[in-house]
């Protein structure tokens, strides 16, 4: 496939877009793309025989039709374009990530982006509470507890009376929470619906599993919460199980 002036496909792709994106819509004459589309007519015949020659379009019947090949590289493009904007609105929150950070692409992609507000740090927990809420099986791994939270958490995940919750946090902040809050911290490792592990947890984030339809990373740096990503996708959930899973290999169940 020879392409006009030696440009690859994805540059044509960009400098011909709403070309072709007005092909793809509705197949259209030129006089009809004259009218539908903003320049000259040269800029015009130039742009349908670049995508002619790229076979991106063709002409047929007296109107301009993307081919397949047309049809399958917008959307592609479209789709690319996409997962790029998730990564940038993730951006502020994957930059405190560190470059070994097992969060990848994959759960990033499609995911709903909630950042902490400086004048309401704390606030960003409701999206986590929101989220176990109503669910019948929750799994969590975390290497901080919020304990500001830890009341509301166990009141929203025993909303509904049958469910069941795994916890997995690293031994020292088991042993600092059994210190610091005994009665809580036996209410949670005596309810039969609670499963709770100690086990080394060598990822920055805490990362929770709802029902096998959600997934979500909560963000944590020195100066406190940064951020939640919540993501419904199947990339997403594989991701997260594999994560979760290999936790698991590693943790020793708690009996009080």
């Amino acid at each position: 496939m020879a392409l006009h002036r030696g440009d690859s496909l994805g540059t044509l792709l960009d400098k011909r877009n709403s070309y072709l994106r007005a092909l793809i819509d509705q197949p259209r004459s030129k006089c009809d793309l004259e009218d539908e589309l903003d320049g000259s007519r040269s800029t015009l015949d130039r742009a349908l025989r670049e995508l002619a020659d790229a076979n991106l379009a063709t002409y047929e019947d007296g109107v301009w039709k993307p081919t397949h090949l047309g049809q399958c590289s917008f959307e592609t493009r479209e789709v690319y374009l996409e997962q790029i904007d998730s990564l940038a609105e993730a951006a502020p929150l994957l930059s405190e990530l560190p470059s070994e950070s097992p969060v990848s692409s994959e759960f990033i992609i499609g995911a709903d982006v909630y950042e902490t507000d400086p004048s309401m740090p704390d606030a960003v927990m409701r999206t986590l509470l929101d989220s176990v809420e109503d669910g019948h099986e929750i799994l969590m791994a975390t290497p901080v507890i919020v304990t500001g939270f830890s009341d509301e958490f166990y009141e929203r995940v025993n909303s509904n009376g049958d469910y069941s919750f795994e916890l997995f946090i690293p031994p020292d902040v088991f042993e600092r929470s059994r210190t610091m809050f005994p009665t809580s911290t036996s209410k949670i490792a005596n309810d039969e619906s609670i499963s709770l592990y100690t086990a080394p947890i060598s990822f920055d984030f805490g990362l929770w599993i709802v029902d096998s339809t959600e997934a979500g990373i909560i963000i944590f740096t020195d100066r406190g919460l940064r951020g939640i990503l919540l993501n419904d996708t199947t990339d997403a959930l594989d991701w997260a199980v594999e994560q979760y899973e290999h936790i698991k290999q590693d943790a020793e169940s708690v009996f009080l």
